[in-house]
This record gives structure tokens, sequence and C-alpha cells, in this order.
């Protein structure tokens, strides 16, 4: 008897085991993609706000391997300096990343503020 309640405690337990090293599995997956996605739209972002001249507008990139779009938004902004000049040339990025994931639409953004008087030569 006691043979046959500790065979029942550890099969129990193998597969409880189990259950949580295949949950740890398709977490680390989700990890993982999300990584690569985030590692997409930062990429974008650099690229553009390192761009020599930037000019006001939107471009989409899709990426088929991904089934994803890109979408890169750049847009002028009014913010005035100590003395109270509007700042000229400067501009906010925005990158945002389309994708479908089980059925439902998934969105990863990233931003950034580039003023180009400080990358003049």
């Amino acid at each position: 008897m006691e043979n046959l309640l500790a065979l029942v405690l550890f099969a129990t337990m193998a597969v409880s085991l189990t259950k949580v090293l295949v949950a740890i599995v398709r977490n680390s997956a989700l990890v993982e993609e999300r990584m690569q996605i985030t590692g997409i739209v930062d990429s974008a972002l650099r690229e553009t706000l390192t761009l020599p001249t930037l000019e006001e507008g939107q471009t989409t990139i899709d990426i088929e391997e991904k089934d994803m779009e890109i979408l890169t938004s750049v847009e002028p902004m009014e913010i005035e300096n100590e003395e109270g000049k509007l700042l000229q040339q400067m501009f906010r990025v925005t990158v945002s990343a389309r994708w479908y994931e089980n059925g439902r639409e998934r969105i990863e953004t990233a931003e950034g503020w580039r003023y180009l008087r400080l990358y003049k030569p």
C-alpha cells in the first residue's frame, strides 16, 4: 500500500512538473518573439533618427517573413527654449509595428525626438 501511495504521489508530481516545464517553454518562446519585435522597432527608430535630414510625413514598410507592417511617422514639434523662442527643426519620430497574433491585432511602438540643428557638421 505504501509503495502504491508513493507511486501515485510521484506520478502526480511528474505530471505537474511537466505542465510547468511546458508553460516555461511557451513563455520563453513568447518573450523571444517580443524581443525580436522590439529589436525591429528600435532599429527602425534608430535608423530614422540618424538620417541627415528629416521630413514631415509617414512611411510604411512591410516585413513579409513576420507578416508585419512598420509605420514610421515624422512630425514637427513646437517647443520653446528658455528665452521663449520657438525651436526650429525639432521633430518627433514614432515607429509602430502592427501584426496579427491569434486573430488579434498587436501594436508595438517606440518614440524619439530629434533637434536637427544639434546634428549639423
